[in-house]
């Protein structure tokens, strides 16, 4: 399957529409720090990860990231661009693109048009809602209705990413998680954030709702860089989350019956 690059595809985007009259330079930077790094993400196989491939993966994203916030700062490109957020959004790419059912094309990477459910409009008419996802790992599949073959894209995996997490930003994504949730009830969502401002009461209520079932924190703090224990955490629990949905379950004759 084709992955979506989302960083890349923001450099194309600015480059061809000349963001800021400054095409040239953004181009400059794409081709000398993005290109290169973007090589060195796509060798590291982490179809058997150890703590060598996320300490280097780690130190490839970090230097990256400073190179880039400098490179923003020093042109005026602002965070409305979206030029550094994006590619907290596409590190994933890179983690899971070795996983075997993305390889072998049974599961894709989605992060638009995931199916939110379905709706009878007037007249008996079946609409089915999409959501749009900063990352997902789904199936996409074909479904009868009626007479008409809709292809959706089931999620197993959903995980919403932010530079940083507030309160405010937390309330949204428990209201779009629980949309998932409805569709798809054993679909698992995530927060990926570089670091949060969340009180320790908002995160105990967030624990209580389980509308999101965890959110992994990169950072220690807004500028400190990002931790490889951190991302090994998340891939972990990511591999996991595939794995449970991809093997066949046994049901033991004896013992725990529902803790499969």
């Amino acid at each position: 399957m084709s992955l979506k690059f989302i960083h890349e595809q923001n450099y194309k985007t600015k480059i061809e529409g000349n963001y800021g009259h400054i095409g040239d330079k953004i181009e400059k930077f794409y081709t000398d720090e993005y290109l290169p790094l973007k090589e060195k993400l796509l060798k590291l196989d982490f179809s058997n990860a150890d703590d060598k491939i996320f300490a280097a993966f780690t130190t490839y994203i970090n230097d990256y990231i400073k190179k880039l916030h400098s490179f923003c700062v020093k042109n005026g490109i602002t965070s409305q661009s979206k030029l550094e957020s994006t590619f907290l959004e596409e590190i994933s790419i890179y983690l899971f693109k070795d996983m075997q059912p993305i390889k072998d094309g049974s599961l894709g990477i989605f992060n638009k048009n995931v199916y939110a459910g379905l709706k009878i409009e007037k007249g008996l008419s079946i609409n089915i809602p999409k959501k749009d996802v900063d990352f997902c790992i789904g199936k996409e599949v074909s479904l009868g209705l009626d007479e008409e073959i809709a292809k959706i894209i089931i999620p197993i995996v959903a995980v919403e990413v932010k530079t940083y997490l507030d309160a405010t930003m937390l309330g949204e994504i428990q209201y779009s998680s629980r949309v998932i949730r409805n569709a798809v009830p054993n679909a698992k969502t995530y927060v990926l954030t570089g670091y949060h401002v969340v009180g320790e009461d908002r995160i105990s209520s967030a624990r209580s709702d389980k509308s999101i079932d965890e959110i992994f924190v990169l950072q220690e703090k807004e500028g400190a860089p990002i931790e490889a224990e951190a991302i090994k955490a998340y891939f972990e629990q990511i591999e996991s989350d595939i794995k449970k949905t991809t093997e066949e379950n046994t049901v033991s004759v004896l013992g725990r019956l529902l803790a499969q």
